[in-house]
């Protein structure tokens, strides 16, 4: 048995779950718990994935008679801005069919995330290769792309960790596209933001 303190309880499949959501220490960040009476099962989705266009939907595996201990990508997306029951039956509702052979997707510590990168029609100003904390700084990538887009990667602090920003005419003010993210996917929202600007040219 586990403490019912601060978490909501959900029937299925005739089995007992409490879930609730909690702040990440580090960066603020809202994740929700899904847990079996049994402790036999133990889920964690980080809130409000649906509006990152920078990074597929994922979840990660704590415990589970079904599937191995890992991070996977959760198909299909959900509305997560705000968690509801709704929302943990859908995510119960992924675990059950998934296949129980399915492998956890490899989490790569890379020394340089910006290494390897396909930076297409985009002309490299500025790139870091020093990803060692004393070496951190806003200007670590930067960029320019045909038809006045361009794209920056800061880092911010523990807090906000590396911003990846989309800017357009040079209003760094207004940025078109922008999101927040640590070392671990930092590679991943680049790749997935010179994706986004090759459809943003095109659709010019």
């Amino acid at each position: 048995m586990i403490s019912e303190r601060g978490k909501r309880k959900l029937i299925y499949n005739d089995q007992l779950f409490y879930w609730f959501v909690k702040l990440d220490e580090d960066y603020g960040i809202p994740y929700l718990h899904i847990i079996s009476d049994d402790r036999r099962l133990c889920l964690v989705y980080r809130v409000n994935q649906i509006s990152d266009e920078f990074i597929h939907p994922k979840i990660s595996v704590l415990q589970s008679n079904r599937l191995k201990k890992g991070l996977y990508c959760f198909f299909s997306p959900i509305a997560d801005e705000f968690i509801s029951t709704h929302n943990v039956r859908a995510i119960l509702n992924w675990h059950e069919q998934q296949d129980e052979n399915l492998e956890p997707i490899e989490v790569r510590v890379v020394a340089n995330p910006f290494e390897d990168i396909d930076f297409k029609d985009g002309c490299v100003t500025h790139i870091e290769t020093d990803f060692s904390r004393d070496s951190l700084r806003e200007d670590m990538l930067q960029v320019i792309y045909p038809k006045g887009y361009l794209l920056d990667v800061g880092w911010y602090g523990a807090s906000e960790g590396f911003i990846v920003s989309i800017i357009y005419n040079q209003d760094w003010e207004n940025p078109i596209r922008k999101t927040g993210k640590s070392i671990f996917n930092l590679n991943e929202a680049v790749v997935k933001a010179i994706e986004i600007i090759g459809k943003l040219m095109i659709n010019e």
